[in-house]
């Protein structure tokens, strides 16, 4: 009897594991490996994001891209600006979440862009 109680705990607290381990995915993170794996990590965490934090992302993405630049003449003679990736910073935001970069552009961007929805 103690061992059918015993095996019958042991089986609870497994499914319970199991449900707890399943029910969370895990945070979505930049791998900075090289720039195809940030653009492909990039990709994958900016699908799971609702439509107002895709957009956060994407300006603190470009923001970042804009940290050093003083004019308007620097995007314009750098062509990596003209269209700025995940894979230029990918070493600034090397195993960041999509909250964590949204973050860092806040604290660190020398740019200032506003958008207004229309």
């Amino acid at each position: 009897m103690l061992k059918k109680i015993m095996v019958a705990a042991f089986l609870a607290v497994l499914v319970a594991g199991c449900a707890t381990h399943g029910s969370s995915p895990a945070v979505a993170r930049i791998d900075a490996s090289t720039a195809a794996t940030a653009d492909a990590s990039y990709n994958a965490m900016f699908d799971r994001l609702p439509q107002a934090k895709k957009k956060q992302l994407a300006l603190a993405v470009l923001t970042i891209n804009m940290i050093g630049v003083n004019s308007a003449r620097e995007v314009v003679e750098n062509p990596e600006l003209q269209s700025p990736t995940i894979g230029r910073i990918k070493d600034r935001v090397a195993g960041m979440s999509a909250d964590e970069i949204i973050a860092y552009a806040e604290k660190n961007s020398t740019v200032r862009i506003e958008v207004h929805d229309r």
